[in-house]
């Protein structure tokens, strides 16, 4: 079982964005997270935790090696490193979810079977209970939706076994009044859709009046929960599409999650072409990344929304368009044999030879 222990709140903000404190919210009724591999026998006392701390200074070093990790391994590294000496959820849940977010689909099945990241996952789950008639003021909310999400995407737990989590966190949102990051709305909502909490429901409502706050990241979490029956919001799908217009929105997102958005942007029938060919080619630069199987399916999706893959560029030639007040024209250019800029190597350019020493003194002389 996860839980949320006291935590000091001027920490460096992580990768995954901060959320505002949570209030203490009253009741006595408690909810656990699942661990993944179920229990064979209930305890009917709770789990005694320890809540031995880390330095500050420490847990922000082991937060910025994570952040700034460049795959899966070097998280899985640092996990290595940490998991026994320097336990402490607060990079645990980060951790868990970029080695998610930084695997394809099949080097996620893999990790999901590696020692250190089953442990890692396996504390995550049992060193904390959650228990509602605890106060939890102080707390971030984020922490535990990073953590969750992280433990969604290795597939160490379903929506069901969450249930309980997700459920008060929804209790803090809603006493809040919704209060809480853009980030942290959409990571419950795409976690919540599949459940139909109540309460959830509320979340795209607050979102539209924020949408320049999404980001790529965002947008991809929201389309995913919206492809649930249920979950759909026309007017926030409509402002998502727009998004997907700004220059630089998928950074941050991995191939796999672009075939996805793709495919949910298909299924949902909330398309345009602006929209589209950002899109496409963001999966046309990144198509290496791609297994055959996911480049058959977004090949597959841009069929059906009528605007094929290799089509996405702009077409060569000139275009005037309107912008406001000003006409702006605008030329596009495609490479031509013989005319791309070659590299020059070592051999490309002739070297002048060294200097010649005469030793015949006599014809020096001349």
């Amino acid at each position: 079982m996860f839980g949320l222990v006291d935590y000091d709140s001027d920490d460096d903000k992580d990768a995954s964005g901060n959320a505002a404190p949570c209030k203490e919210v009253p009741g006595e009724m408690s909810a656990t997270m699942a661990s993944p591999v179920p229990a064979t026998t209930a305890s009917s006392q709770p789990a005694q935790v320890s809540h031995k701390r880390i330095a500050k200074a420490r847990l922000r070093e082991i937060q910025k090696e994570i952040s700034s990790a460049k795959s899966a391994s070097a998280v899985v590294k640092v996990v290595r490193h940490c998991i026994d000496e320097a336990w402490d959820e607060n990079w645990a849940g980060e951790a868990l979810y970029q080695i998610a977010k930084r695997s394809t689909a099949r080097t996620r099945k893999e990790w999901a079977l590696d020692t250190s990241v089953k442990n890692l996952a396996d504390k995550l789950c049992t060193d904390t209970p959650i228990n509602l008639s605890l106060p939890c003021s102080g707390l971030d909310a984020s922490l535990l939706l990073v953590a969750l999400e992280g433990l969604r995407r290795m597939n160490f737990q379903d929506a069901e076994s969450q249930r309980g989590a997700l459920m008060r966190i929804v209790l803090w949102v809603e006493k809040d009044h919704y209060q809480h990051p853009v980030k942290s709305l959409a990571r419950l909502y795409w976690l919540a859709a599949p459940l139909r909490l109540a309460g959830a429901e509320a979340i795209p409502r607050e979102i539209r009046h924020r949408a320049a706050e999404l980001d790529g990241p965002d947008v991809a979490l929201f389309v995913a929960a919206m492809r649930h029956p249920g979950a759909r919001d026309t007017a926030l799908l409509d402002k998502c599409g727009s998004r997907l217009k700004t220059e630089g929105i998928f950074h941050g997102l991995a191939a796999t999650d672009l075939v996805e958005l793709a495919e949910g942007l298909c299924e949902l029938n909330a398309y345009t072409e602006a929209a589209l060919r950002p899109l496409g080619q963001e999966v046309q630069r990144r198509r290496g990344e791609l297994t055959p199987d996911e480049l058959h399916r977004v090949h597959t999706a841009f069929e059906k929304m009528k605007l094929p893959l290799p089509k996405v560029w702009t077409a060569v030639g000139t275009a005037v368009k309107r912008e406001g007040a000003q006409i702006v024209t605008t030329q596009a250019f495609a490479p031509q044999q013989g005319h791309e800029k070659k590299r020059r190597g070592n051999h490309d350019v002739e070297r002048t030879s060294p200097p010649r020493v005469v030793r015949d003194y006599k014809m020096m002389s001349y």
